[in-house]
């Protein structure tokens, strides 16, 4: 038996931190659909207030920054070496969810504005296609170096 850690064959860890902060983004986006149609499907329950999702912080969080500039980074000479320190430890991706207890909007008690809803369904739709689109833009070159295509 080895010793050595082989991540699971789903694992995106496997494959850098650019697939894997592109998956949590695509996770952070598929939760802000279903925040988003609780909302609007709960339109209409009296004194319903909607959640909202927060998990751009939570992906920002995951980029190594150096802000202490009496702490070094490791010196790397080729873009090909793997940066360690103290910003490079794996964080767990979390995605946060609100309940938004702004003025109600409507005579029920509801703050539910479909509008606004609607907008930021909009807005997420093309933000998911974006992260997908260069999901696969990023498997597409694992690929072709499995390959070995030019």
């Amino acid at each position: 038996m080895s010793d050595t850690f082989a991540p699971p064959v789903g694992d995106s860890s496997m494959f850098g931190s650019t697939i894997t902060m592109l998956k949590d983004a695509g996770t952070g986006a598929r939760q802000t659909h279903d925040v988003i149609a609780n909302n609007v499907a709960n339109i209409n329950t009296p004194g319903f207030k909607r959640t909202d999702v927060s998990f751009k912080e939570a992906l920002a969080s995951e980029l190594p920054r150096y802000d202490d500039p009496d702490d070094l980074a490791l010196a790397t000479d080729d873009d090909r070496q793997i940066q360690a320190g103290p910003d490079f430890d794996p964080k767990p991706f979390a995605v946060t969810t609100s309940i938004d207890d702004t003025e109600q909007i409507r005579n029920d008690g509801s703050n539910v504005d479909l509008d606004q809803e609607m907008a930021k369904l909009s807005m997420n739709s093309s933000y998911s296609q974006t992260i997908h689109a260069l999901l696969s833009q990023q498997y597409g070159r694992i690929r072709e170096a499995i390959e070995e295509k030019a």
